[in-house]
């Protein structure tokens, strides 16, 4: 790749050495004259695309996506000898977002193909002299080009690294701690069927009941599960049967006096405990595949590595933004750590990592993912959980913390304490943008005087 890019830098080097300087003046004024307006008939012209709608909404495009469009045209456009090696990175950081965002490669391209043919009209347009306009053409043509050539290249370079990481963390999961998260499961799917034959038989308004689907077991299930057995038939027949029992109990539950008739109380009763041995049956089969596999986690915390947060934030993004439901990130700091290791050293301060990471296990449900995010900086994202619940949970584990009662080697007592700053998904598809929200609402919790929590608020 650095080979590839040297050669790409050289020849774009050349084409702005070789092409005369009023050409390229010219190419930098039709630029910046009519870069919004291209930028609105880009957009204008894509979103007729299906495919692109899947990946890019009206919002987005006028809130963000048509000014940065404006500026990459001007960028490219106006660049001197001098400017290319920022040109040739900043196609690179475009296709690094794009290819966080999982947007096709086949779309971009689609989309150059539209700016070049909306350039070319107006070039043809400009008051330029007839005997420039060939020239200004073949500059334009060639800068978007190279810049597509960068950006398909890096494209797929990224898209490649994150595939890999998908299945790395797709066999990560699969090895993780399977007896442990077995019994966890069972448990959770055990404990929706009996509150649920409990309010039915003691008729306490069992239609209050969540559905499997929104239980604890469902949202593991659906956030976690599917992924941690991909390409298992088992996994289809699963979610099936946990649509049909809801199915089968929200028309019970709406049908009159259903749940008072005997017949029908019974015959309900039947097929849940019948589904819920079927799943069971099917979840400890999809488990042993894995359970004589061993363990890949990090060694110090027993957390998930950063190296899975690319895979497991794209999908749960997408998620978010497909279903509507809500996601939220806690990025935390253990406050001064760096004076524990200084003054008890690193034995002192992996002891207190682990405690604090068992208090995060102990507290996130498990449809939640803790990741170890750099020394002593955590990342919590909590799928379907709202603001306030977001919030409640990041106060609760910086409470838990304070709480911890810690000696060094010497007897001195360890005052322990988190930053935390919150925030939750707003519907950008980057999902560096809802970690960059959350590190913000960090650095204001710092500010205040560490120990607390802070819900990032967008600026008016």
């Amino acid at each position: 790749m650095e080979m590839y890019l040297s050669n790409m830098t050289d020849e774009w080097t050349n084409l702005v050495e070789n092409t005369a300087p009023r050409i390229r003046s010219l190419a930098s004024e039709i630029s910046r004259l009519h870069a919004h307006n291209l930028s609105i008939e880009f957009y204008n012209t894509v979103l007729t695309d299906p495919h692109a709608e899947e990946f890019l909404s009206n919002e987005q495009v006028e809130r963000q996506l048509k000014a940065a469009l404006a500026r990459w045209i001007t960028d490219v456009l106006s660049g001197k000898t001098e400017d290319v090696n920022r040109l040739v990175a900043l196609q690179q950081t475009v296709a690094n977002v794009h290819a966080r965002i999982g947007i096709p490669v086949e779309l971009v391209e689609m989309g150059f193909r539209v700016l070049k043919k909306l350039f070319s009209q107006v070039i043809i347009d400009s008051e330029c002299d007839p005997s420039d306009k060939l020239q200004v053409y073949h500059y334009v043509m060639n800068s978007i080009d190279l810049s597509m050539e960068v950006m398909s290249r890096a494209f797929s370079f990224s898209e490649s690294s994150t595939t890999k990481e998908d299945e790395n963390y797709r066999i990560f999961s699969l090895l993780e701690n399977a007896e442990e998260e077995k019994e966890r499961q069972t448990a959770a799917l055990l404990t929706w069927e009996r509150e649920v034959v409990y309010k039915v038989m003691l008729d306490v308004g069992p239609e209050r009941s969540l559905p499997l689907n929104q239980s604890d077991f469902g949202l593991w299930f659906n956030h976690k599960g599917r992924h941690y057995f991909s390409g298992f038939a088992e996994v289809g027949l699963i979610s099936r049967l946990i649509q049909e029992l809801d199915g089968f109990f929200s028309h019970t539950r709406d049908t009159a006096k259903a749940f008072s008739d005997k017949k029908q109380r019974g015959n309900f009763l039947l097929k849940v405990r019948n589904t819920v041995s079927q799943i069971m049956t099917l979840l400890r089969e999809l488990f042993e595949e894995v359970a004589r596999q061993e363990v890949g986690i990090d060694v110090l915390t027993k957390l998930l590595n950063r190296r899975f947060l690319p895979p497991i934030f794209k999908r749960e993004v997408a998620y978010a933004s497909r279903t509507g439901t809500p996601l939220s990130i806690l990025v935390i700091d253990v406050d001064k750590f760096k004076g524990i290791n200084d003054t008890w050293g690193h034995h002192t301060g992996d002891d207190v990592l682990r405690r604090i990471s068992q208090v995060f296990y102990d507290n996130v449900r498990s449809s939640d993912y803790v990741f170890r995010y750099g020394g002593d900086e955590f990342i919590v994202m909590l799928t379907e959980a709202s603001g306030s619940e977001t919030l409640q949970l990041a106060e609760r584990i910086r409470r838990r913390v304070e709480k911890i009662k810690m000696q060094s080697p010497t007897g001195d007592a360890i005052p322990l304490s988190l930053s935390i700053g919150a925030a939750m998904f707003s519907g950008h598809p980057d999902y560096e943008h809802l970690i960059r929200n959350a590190d913000e609402a960090l650095y204001i919790a710092k500010k205040r005087g560490r120990n607390c929590v802070e819900l990032w608020k967008p600026t008016a």
